[in-house]
């Protein structure tokens, strides 16, 4: 947690007319376990990934108003979160190609999307502010259990959106983490490579999603704690846990451990990449 809030201090964060403290960059929280029987000295190890995503909000310049580097800031947000989209697309229709290397955040997240890897978006969303009202993106949503859809008047074709579950507002991180990320946590546990995207407009609350705070601890504590109590419980197993939090700011690569956050190089290794 200690290393988490550190790279924090470094994020990149400014203002803009949507948010007091816009997060200007992707961060990924990653943590590899690596895991092999205690009895036998010279048995395989087997190697997992857990990837904690705190996706940039998507922008809209005509409500941010955003010139000069936050502009530039907002269009390399929004180009990656495109691309990451695209991806995601194809890997669910079963496409030949993916197209990986249309940004960095792909391309670092290419073996923890594809083949057996496992992965979960957490979407934020938060109510319409005045601005986007008055510009007319205000639109009304029915929710149930496992559904959103749009209640148009003028139409019976709105449209619909299905998900594992809806969190009403009175939701904790614990609910979320318990619901839909828990079973996830056990999948990259037992050796499965898996990411956790919490994404949604500016100010909806991804990064308090993924850090939480005293009273509301976020994903990262929560997938620590059990972590950590997994692995004191298998005592037929040995252990190595290690970590890495990086961010992607402008399609530059950056150490969040490293207090000069300098830029980091990406290179390529049998057939993945890695930063």
């Amino acid at each position: 947690m200690e290393n988490m809030m550190q790279g924090n201090k470094i994020r990149r964060v400014a203002a803009t007319r949507m948010n007091e403290r816009s997060s200007r960059s992707h961060t990924i929280f990653r943590i590899i376990l690596e895991s092999k029987d205690a009895n036998q000295k010279d048995g395989p190890v087997h190697i997992s990934y857990l990837n904690l995503m705190d996706l940039a909000g998507s922008e809209r310049v005509s409500l941010t108003k955003a010139a000069g580097e936050r502009l530039k800031e907002g269009a390399n947000i929004n180009k990656s979160l495109s691309v990451l989209g695209n991806v995601i697309r194809q890997l669910s229709e079963g496409k030949e190609f993916i197209s990986y290397r249309d940004s960095k955040l792909t391309r670092l997240l290419s073996q923890a999307l594809g083949g057996n890897a496992k992965s979960l978006i957490i979407g934020n969303i938060r109510p319409m502010i005045h601005r986007e009202v008055a510009d007319g993106l205000e639109r009304l949503w029915n929710v149930r259990v496992n559904c959103i859809w749009e209640a148009d008047e003028s139409s019976r074709h709105g449209e619909v959106y299905i998900f594992d579950h809806v969190f009403n507002q009175e939701c904790t991180n614990s609910d979320v983490y318990g619901s839909v990320v828990k079973p996830l946590v056990d999948s990259f546990m037992e050796g499965f490579n898996a990411t956790i995207f919490a994404y949604g407009q500016t100010s909806s609350g991804k990064t308090h999603t993924i850090l939480g705070n005293k009273t509301d601890p976020g994903l990262f504590q929560l997938v620590s704690n059990q972590l950590f109590q997994h692995v004191a419980d298998q005592v037929d197993k040995r252990y190595l846990i290690r970590c890495s939090y990086i961010e992607i700011y402008n399609e530059k690569i950056n150490d969040l451990l490293d207090k000069s956050n300098q830029g980091l190089t990406m290179r390529r290794y049998q057939r993945k990449c890695a930063a």
